[in-house]
């Protein structure tokens, strides 16, 4: 909403769903924007088969989170970019790992190294946008909540700069439409 409120907007089927995914994820991506609004955990709930690296792209996140309180239990890693991780010494010390990271290509290059390759980007409009500017998402997973919410100021679902033109916005393929309870989940491929 244009307050900053985002709970919740999907209903507790959806988000059941979402978590059950997160179970088979090797990580998952959100931005410091998500940490300060949401404070997330980011685990699947109940355990899944994988423990995801939690990872948050960002120059800064709040020192007092559940993530940095948890880093010790369930990994996480602060992708930030070069000559900025000194601001994240603290986190380092309580178990994160710090990797200085100036682009989506730099992260997935890495996440590639370590043999990370489902990666569910889940976190908020700047870092979709960010992922969907860098081409970089093959695979949509999405919940549509029957909620209207609207405002000029309320933040938009998926961020960035977009595509121009329609003909050049992702095509998706493949996809299907099912009930989630009250929503309708959305799943499909993005067209080479």
């Amino acid at each position: 909403t244009r307050t900053g409120d985002s709970k919740w907007i999907s209903c507790e089927t959806s988000r059941a769903r979402a978590h059950e995914l997160r179970g088979r994820m090797d990580a998952i991506v959100v931005g410091g924007g998500t940490v300060k609004a949401d404070d997330p955990l980011l685990t699947a709930r109940p355990p899944g088969p994988r423990v995801a690296t939690r990872i948050v792209l960002a120059s800064e996140v709040p020192e007092n989170c559940n993530l940095r309180s948890t880093a010790r239990d369930t990994p996480v890693l602060i992708a930030t970019p070069r000559g900025k991780e000194d601001r994240f010494a603290g986190w380092a010390a309580d178990g994160a790992e710090v990797l200085p990271c100036d682009s989506i290509r730099d992260l997935l290059l890495e996440l590639g190294h370590r043999r990370c390759t489902n990666v569910l980007v889940e976190g908020g409009a700047g870092v979709l946008g960010s992922f969907l500017d860098a081409r970089a998402i093959d695979e949509f997973h999405v919940y549509v909540a029957p909620k209207i919410i609207g405002s000029d100021t309320a933040v938009s679902p998926v961020g960035g700069e977009g595509s121009a033109m329609i003909a050049n916005a992702i095509r998706l393929a493949n996809f299907s439409f099912t009930p989630s309870g009250d929503d309708v989940y959305l799943h499909g491929y993005a067209t080479p």
